[in-house]
C-alpha cells in the first residue's frame, strides 16, 4: 500500500501557526544574545570611567571581565549582572554606575566592588 505524502490545507495551517508562535522567544532569544555582547563604542557625550584613573584604577575596573586578574573575580561575574549597574539608564551596552561615580561603564566589564543582583 502507498502512503500520500500531501500536505492538506488543515495540516498547513497548523503548521503555520505553529511557526508564528515560535518567532517571539526566538525574537526575544536573539535580543539577549545582543545585549550580552560587548559594546564596541562608547555612548557619546558621556563620561566614561577609567581602568588607568580615579575610581577605575581604585576598584582595579576592567572593560572585559574575562581579563580580570583580581583574585576576587568569579567566572560569569560582570557590570551588566551588578546591583550598581543602572540598567534604566542603559545606553548602548553602556550604563551608569553608582561605584564609579556615576559614570558608565560597559556591560562586559568588572570591579572588585562587583555585587550580584538578587
Amino acid at each position: 500500500m502507498e502512503e500520500k505524502n500531501t500536505l492538506s490545507r488543515r495540516s498547513f495551517f497548523k503548521f503555520a501557526l505553529a511557526g508564528a508562535a515560535i518567532v517571539p522567544f526566538v525574537m526575544k532569544a536573539t535580543k539577549s544574545f545582543a545585549a550580552d555582547a560587548c559594546p564596541t563604542t562608547a555612548p557619546a557625550g558621556k563620561a566614561l570611567a577609567s581602568p588607568t584613573e580615579g575610581m577605575g584604577k581604585t576598584l582595579k575596573y576592567v572593560t572585559d571581565s574575562t581579563k580580570a586578574k583580581d583574585p576576587k573575580y568569579k567566572a560569569g561575574s560582570k557590570c551588566g549582572s551588578c546591583k550598581f549597574f543602572n540598567a534604566a539608564k542603559a545606553e548602548g551596552g553602556y550604563a551608569p554606575c553608582t561605584m564609579m561615580g556615576m559614570k558608565y561603564v560597559t556591560n562586559c566589564g568588572w570591579c572588585t566592588s562587583f555585587n550580584a543582583k538578587v
